[in-house]
């Protein structure tokens, strides 16, 4: 029998995973990969984004960040719970590989939203987007999804040992 502090527990690591591996990846993304295509002269993203180039909308954006990566989250963990009693049996590596495997491939590279960085932008968005963008952005998305696979497969299940992250 579960109990409903571990569901809480479940949803709750989730939330601290995605929400600190979204703001690690995309710090460092911005920073050493990505900040030419939101600042500058004619920043890449700035055609349908917000960015720190205007400052009314940028000032939305960093109001709303933690809130709606919080409420995605909570999605994603909800989303997920009905697999709570089968993760909980399989290793911490199985269960890193598949949280973190899972994450790339739904929340990036398969996402029914278009970007350039992902196969629907592939074939929506428009080619001097996709060009300049899709192969720079993969390693935030990577990093992000190794972090929150790590911070989920030691923290979601207490007392769970059987192998190492």
């Amino acid at each position: 029998m579960v109990s409903e502090k571990s569901y809480f527990r479940f949803v709750l690591v989730i939330i601290i995973a995605h929400t600190v591996a979204y703001l690690i990846s995309g710090g460092i993304a911005y920073q050493f990969i990505t900040k030419e295509f939101w600042e500058g002269e004619d920043p890449l993203l700035a055609a349908y984004l917000r960015t720190p180039g205007n400052a009314e909308l940028w000032r939305y954006a960093m109001i709303w960040q933690i809130p709606g990566q919080l409420i995605r989250a909570l999605l994603i963990g909800l989303v997920l719970l009905p697999l709570h009693s089968f993760l909980k049996e399989w290793s911490a590596m199985k269960t890193f590989l598949f949280f973190s495997s899972l994450l790339f491939v739904l929340t990036h590279l398969a996402s029914a939203a278009p970007s350039p960085a992902n196969i629907e932008g592939l074939v929506y968005v428009k080619p001097e987007f996709v060009n300049l963008g899709f192969f720079k952005m993969q390693p935030e998305m990577i990093v992000y999804s190794i972090i929150a696979g790590m911070i989920f497969a030691k923290f979601a299940y207490k007392g769970k040992t059987k192998d190492k992250v």
